[in-house]
Order: C-alpha cells, then structure tokens, then sequence
C-alpha cells in the first residue's frame, strides 16, 4: 500500500467519523401513549385529567387521561354535529366557566357550553370570519372576554356575561382594532396581547381601564406564525422557514433583544416548560432544545414522529398534535 493511498483512506474515514452525530446531550422522547383521533390532530388542550382535541375533518374529542397509558374517549362531535362544513383547527377549555371554545378553520370560533353534566350544549358562532386563532381571558365566573386574530380587520375582543334569568350567554360588549398587517396567531399574559403578523413580524397591545392600545411592533424575518409569551416581556415566536425567536421585549427602555434558533428548521408551534423548549416542525417532527440560560439555547435533537401542528407541555408530559394523531411522550 503506497503512502498516498494510505493517507487517502485516513482521511476518508477521519472525515465521517466526525459526521457521526455527538449523542452525548440529547434528549429521548419515550412514548407514553398515542390516541386515533380519526381526523388529523391539530390541536390539543389539557385540563387536569382531560383533553380536549381539534380533529380536523373528524371534529371536537375529549379524552380521559386519569391513566395517563390508557386514554378513554369521553365523547366525541363530528363538523356535522356541530354544524360545520371546516375542519377545527384550535381548541381551548376554562375550567372556571365550563366553558369551551373551538375554531372552525379560518372561519369564526364556536361556543360549547358543557356546565351541564354529560351534556354538550352548543351554543353557536361569534365574532367575524377569517380568525386565525384566540385566547378566552374569564373576568370572573359569569363574564369571558375572547381576544381573536383575525386575518382580515386586526385584533376583535368579544366580551360574554351569563344571564341567570335567561340561562343564557350574552354578547354584552365587543371591540375591533387595526393591526399594521393581517394577524395570524395571538396570546395574552396578564393584560398584555401580542399578535404574530407574519412577515411584518409581531405587534404588542396593552388592555387597560377597558381600553386596548397599541405598544410597539417588532420585526423579524421570515413569517411569524405563532407566539407564546412566558412572561411580560420574554416571547417565544414560530418564524416558519427561519425556525425560532426568544424575544426580550425591554419596552419601554431599551431595543428588543432577538435570539434565533432552530434556524434550518420550519417551525409552526413554540412550547416551553421550565428549561424545555419543544418546536413543533410540520414534516420534521419535534425538535427539542435547552434553555441554557437568557443568552444560550442548545439543541437536544430532533425526533421524527410524524407531522406535528402543535404542542404542549402538562404536567411533566409533552402532548403532540400530529397527523398520526395525539401523541403523548415524557422527555428524558
């Protein structure tokens, strides 16, 4: 063997064994459970031992979770139950009320009374066509305020007060403002609502003395698809082709802070618990990263487990709205 030909073959092998990937920090995803949700599962929320899930095509489900390795259907309603021709694409449940909220995709978002035991009272549409998406904020226990992104007039607030003469749900009070672009997602902490504006990045809005006004827009490259805030001035948002942004809004002091990560990734959904963050990204499954510190975020790998719309953290577990349908994993 000639010395070129040697050192031709320590070089190839030296070249892929540093392709090999590093194992050492990577986190495992171990399968809890997984439910047939029959539609495509593109949304989920947890409530205690239940969950509630958009099915797509296949409706509104909910699920029993008290064995967390065996869900049990509780009921389930098909679009013709509901009344709907689109598939539900969001879902969200306040204990407090006993109330749950659903969107019929980029229509307008339904109310499900369900105070009565074993009954599921659907109550009807509100608010205005082309929602995106919506956050319910309850102002005590016979009053909610629905905050919707929608696509074509800005951000609409819809305000409900039970009347007990009635027994009924009345729309008491609503409110419509301009947004600099056509929102797409939204989320509120506190009395701050944030909205993602696809290419024209997100804008922030205050509400106060029953007032809603504008704070600041912040731009970012890529579509910003979906915002989650984890506190006041810290935002996680879903960029689609540029992967993630942790934004630290500094307002009204100083300039946003923006960190990417994820960046060779298409990231529809940002899930964070403690230092965990899960990127739900479509065709590429989950990726999982360690929030390190408030300047560091390191990858802990990817997992493909199918198409994945969205995810949340509960309760130690990590709750997956796929395609396969609702997948429920522990991360190790």
């Amino acid at each position: 063997m000639t010395m070129k030909y040697f050192l031709f073959i320590l070089i190839f092998f030296s070249a892929f064994s540093c392709m090999e990937p590093n194992n050492e920090n990577l986190w495992n995803l171990n399968k809890i459970a997984g439910i047939d949700t029959e539609g495509y599962c593109r949304d989920v929320y947890v409530s205690g031992d239940s969950v509630f899930v958009a099915a797509g095509q296949a409706g509104i489900q909910l699920w029993d979770i008290s064995t967390i390795t065996s869900p049990r259907l509780v009921w389930k309603r098909s679009l013709s139950d509901l009344g709907l021709n689109k598939e539900i694409s969001q879902v969200e449940y306040k204990s407090s009320i006993r109330q749950l909220f659903a969107l019929e995709s980029n229509e307008r978002p339904i109310h499900i009374d369900l105070s009565i035991p074993d009954s599921v009272n659907v109550l009807g549409q509100f608010s205005s066509e082309k929602t995106k998406e919506f956050r319910v904020k309850t102002n005590n226990t016979n009053s909610f305020t629905v905050y919707a992104a929608d696509n074509d007039d800005g951000l609409k607030s819809s305000t409900f007060e039970y009347d007990s003469f009635y027994k009924l749900w009345f729309n008491t009070s609503g409110n419509e403002i301009s947004s600099i672009g056509n929102p797409n997602g939204i989320d509120i902490i506190s009395d701050l609502i944030v909205l993602t504006l696809d290419q024209l990045g997100i804008q922030a809005f205050q509400y106060e003395n029953s007032i809603i006004n504008s704070l600041y827009h912040i731009d970012l490259p890529g579509n910003a698809r979906a915002i989650t805030i984890s506190d006041t001035d810290e935002y996680y948002v879903a960029c689609e082709d540029e992967g993630a942004f942790k934004i630290i809004s500094n307002y009204p002091d100083h300039a946003p802070v923006k960190m990417q990560f994820g960046e060779d990734l298409y990231v529809t959904h940002v899930a964070i618990f403690s230092n965990q963050i899960a990127l739900s990204c479509a065709a590429n499954g989950i990726s999982l990263y360690d929030r390190i510190s408030n300047d560091n975020i390191e990858s802990r790998g990817i997992h493909n487990i199918g198409y994945v719309y969205h995810a949340e953290f509960y309760n130690n577990y990590l709750f997956a709205a796929s395609r396969e349908g609702l997948q429920i994993f522990q991360i190790d």
